[in-house]
C-alpha cells in the first residue's frame, strides 16, 4: 500500500509515489489518499497510473464522488460529519456585533482571497481567521499566492494591504489536527464567536475537479445554526442537499455552486457584497425567517439520519 499526500491540484509527494509505481509493475497495487478526499484527476494521479502496468489497481479515498472506468475506486465516506457532542442553545442566537465570519488555516489561495477582501472591504463587520507567518521564509511557502494571481488577480492588492499583520488569529489555540474527523476541540473554542455572526464564509481544502468531501468547515455553521456560503468544489450545495441537508437558496442566489473555481470564487465576492448592503435590521428578520432551515440542518446533524449515498451531477 502507498499513501499518496494530496494537495488540490498536486501530490506534495509524487517522487515517492512515482518510485513506488516503478517498483510494483504488473503488480497490484493499493493507494490510499490519506482520508483526504481530492479530485484524482486533478491532481494528475490518473495520468501518472495510465504510464504503467498493474494488474489491478484500488484507490481508497474520502471523495464520494470519484469514479474511473478502469481502477477499482473504494470511498471511506462513513467517517464525514461525525459530531461528539450538541451545542448549547445559548450559542444559537445572532447579537448583530457582525455579518461575516472566515474561519482559515492554511493560506490557500481561496482563503487568502476571501480573507483579504473581507478585511479591506468589510472590516468593521467581518471576524477573519488566517494562520501562517508571511514574514517567515519557510511559512511564506504555504502561501498560495501564483494560485491567487491565476485565479482572482483583482485581491493581490488586498493580500498586500494586510499581509503585515499575518496571522490573523481570534482562536486562543488551534486545536485543529488534520486528518481527523471529530474536530469539536477546534469548534468549541469558537463558540462565543459564533454568536456574533449571522453567516459563515465556508472555505474547503478541495476546490478543483468532481469531489465531494466535506469536513468539519462546512458541517460547523450547521452545528452552530447559522448560514453559510461553501467555496468549494463544484455542486457541492447539490451534494448537501443530497444528502439531507437544506441550503439557502430562498434568501440569496446558490447559483455559484453550479461553477468551477475561477468564477465560483468571483461570484462568491460578489454575494459578500451584496449581503454587506443590507443593513442588520434587514439581517436580523432574514435570520429570524430561516429558522426552520437552520434548525432542520443541525437536528440532521446531529441525529446523524443524513444520507451518505451520492450520485455525480455532471457539469
Amino acid at each position: 500500500m502507498f499513501t499518496v499526500i494530496p494537495a488540490d491540484k498536486f501530490i506534495w509527494n509524487q517522487k515517492e509515489l512515482i518510485s513506488f509505481l516503478t517498483n510494483n509493475q504488473n503488480e497490484k497495487i493499493y493507494l490510499s489518499m490519506n482520508s483526504e478526499g481530492p479530485s484524482c484527476q486533478a491532481i494528475g494521479l490518473y495520468d501518472l497510473l495510465d504510464c504503467f502496468s498493474f494488474s489491478s489497481v484500488t484507490i481508497q479515498t474520502g471523495n464520494a464522488v470519484e469514479q474511473h472506468p478502469k481502477y477499482k475506486i473504494i470511498s471511506n465516506n462513513a467517517r464525514w460529519a461525525q459530531v461528539r457532542h450538541p451545542i448549547d442553545a445559548k450559542y444559537h442566537l445572532w447579537n448583530k456585533t457582525k455579518i461575516f465570519c472566515a474561519y482559515y488555516g492554511r493560506p490557500l489561495w481561496h482563503r487568502i482571497g476571501i480573507a483579504s477582501h473581507l478585511k479591506t472591504h468589510h472590516d468593521l463587520t467581518s471576524y477573519v481567521n488566517l494562520r501562517g507567518v508571511y514574514a517567515s521564509d519557510e511559512s511564506r511557502k504555504l502561501f498560495e499566492l501564483t494560485e491567487l494571481f491565476h485565479y482572482a488577480p483583482e485581491q493581490i492588492s488586498n493580500f498586500v494591504s494586510i499581509a503585515k499583520d499575518l496571522p490573523l488569529v481570534i482562536e486562543t489555540e488551534d486545536k485543529y489536527t488534520p486528518g481527523e474527523q471529530d474536530t469539536s476541540g477546534f469548534t468549541d473554542q469558537l463558540l462565543d464567536f459564533y454568536t456574533n455572526i449571522f453567516i459563515d464564509i465556508v472555505a474547503e481544502t478541495f476546490t478543483s475537479g468532481q469531489t465531494f468531501f466535506p469536513t468539519e468547515k462546512t458541517f460547523r455553521p450547521m452545528l452552530m445554526k447559522k448560514p453559510f456560503i461553501l467555496m468549494g468544489p463544484i455542486n457541492n450545495l447539490i451534494y448537501l442537499r443530497q444528502m439531507g441537508f437544506k441550503t439557502f437558496h430562498d434568501y440569496w442566489d446558490e447559483d455559484y455552486d453550479g461553477y468551477h473555481p475561477r468564477i465560483k470564487f468571483q461570484k462568491i465576492i460578489e454575494l459578500i457584497n451584496s449581503i454587506a448592503t443590507k443593513s442588520n435590521d434587514e439581517l436580523y428578520d432574514m435570520y429570524m425567517d430561516m429558522q426552520s432551515i437552520l434548525t432542520h440542518n443541525y437536528n440532521f446533524l446531529i441525529s446523524k439520519k443524513y444520507s451518505t449515498q451520492i450520485t455525480l451531477v455532471n457539469d
